[in-house]
């Protein structure tokens, strides 16, 4: 099954995203939810349109995605029901105040920084997965 990037970022009032592996398609949403949403039928809809020479093997299986944060404002905005601004900087180890300006858009965070907070939510996700309850 091939795997597809989606790469999100933040637009004016919404969310964008594109796919490298799909040549022209760009599907914009208010939500990151509701780009989630719609992203498997606007595909399958840029797919039917394409010339049979332009398809390429993977667009005739199933496929899943992997999706990937330009920013940070995306990222908590994709995950606002999980973690907001404060929960992402303790996780993370980041200052409050900075995590503040990164949401906002107001500062760019430095690759190292956003590798440290990408480390710290696969973390925090881990330990979320080795919750395990007693139920004797």
């Amino acid at each position: 099954m091939k795997k597809l990037k989606v790469i999100i970022c933040k637009a004016n009032h919404g969310v964008s995203a594109h796919l490298p592996e799909l040549d022209g398609y760009v599907i914009a949403r208010e939500t990151v939810e509701k780009l989630k949403k719609d992203l498997r039928e606007g595909i399958q809809f840029h797919i039917e349109g394409l010339y049979e020479e332009e398809r390429k093997d993977w667009m005739n299986d199933d496929y899943e995605f992997e999706f990937m944060f330009k920013d940070i404002p995306s990222l908590v905005e994709a995950y606002s029901d999980f973690i907001n601004q404060s929960s992402l900087a303790r996780i993370a180890g980041i200052n409050q105040g900075q995590m503040r300006q990164y949401v906002s858009g107001v500062k760019c965070p430095t690759k190292r920084t956003l590798e440290r907070i990408e480390t710290g939510v696969k973390q925090y996700a881990r330990e979320l997965q080795s919750v395990v309850f007693d139920y004797a």
